[in-house]
């Protein structure tokens, strides 16, 4: 094989076409850094666990790249309101299990009328949290933005009208960080089995939705590559 047509060659010419690109998010990813920093400084928080710091930024950046690179295509009227219907759907599904929404559907919720702002290490918070006794609020920022981003992406592929669009469903798992413990009994587990995976929940949730997001992202390849494989 030809030096010219080498994997090595083909991601040098990556690169140089991602140049630009490279630089933003080296400056953004400075950025986040210098603010957990100064956040840290201030605080005098002391973090034992440090993924626990780089995740909330993994859900923030993996989003928000996949966004910004994902270009919807010009559809009709009635296929774009099915879309958007669909992915306003899929979104509250993902705020109410995720937490981030409560609905005080059959009894008022807990605690009234609420309005605070609570601080925590940049990713995780600031959280805000607003609501009544029958809707309320919850803004942790990592997670609104996942889960943002994932809408947007299914809402994409909505309107290119493919079957990758499936792969979205693994996104209400991502919200596994907050409400894995209450899939517990479905599995049947222990106590300590339960304790021992909750312990795993940020990681497993991490997981799934860096893993969703590429799914929905490169749908179209993996579509067109797993089309060549099967047989005619």
């Amino acid at each position: 094989m030809s030096g010219a047509y080498g994997p090595l060659s083909r991601i040098r010419r990556l690169l140089a076409a991602e140049t630009a690109a490279i630089r933003w998010w080296l400056l953004a990813v400075a950025a986040e850094l210098a603010v957990v920093t100064a956040y840290l400084a201030v605080s005098n928080v002391v973090v034992t666990e440090p993924r626990y710091v780089v995740y909330p930024f993994l859900w923030i950046n993996a989003g928000v790249w996949a966004v910004i690179r994902t270009e919807t295509p010009t559809v009709d009227r009635r296929q774009w309101g099915v879309a958007a219907a669909l992915a306003g759907a899929y979104l509250l599904l993902l705020l109410v299990v995720g937490g981030t929404l409560q609905l005080g559907i059959d009894s008022p919720l807990n605690g009234g009328t609420v309005a605070s702002i609570h601080w925590n290490i940049p990713g995780l918070g600031p959280i805000l949290v607003y609501g009544t006794p029958r809707v309320r609020l919850s803004i942790i920022p990592f997670k609104l933005v996942g889960y943002v981003a994932m809408t947007y992406l299914v809402y994409a592929r909505l309107l290119s009208a493919t079957r990758a669009v499936l792969s979205g469903v693994l996104g209400l798992f991502s919200c596994v960080g907050c409400t894995f413990s209450l899939l517990l009994p479905l599995l049947g587990a222990t106590t300590l089995f339960g304790s021992a995976l909750t312990g795993l929940a940020w990681d497993l949730s991490t997981l799934v939705f860096l893993c969703t997001v590429a799914l929905l992202y490169w749908a179209d390849r993996i579509g067109a590559a797993l089309s060549r494989r099967l047989p005619r």
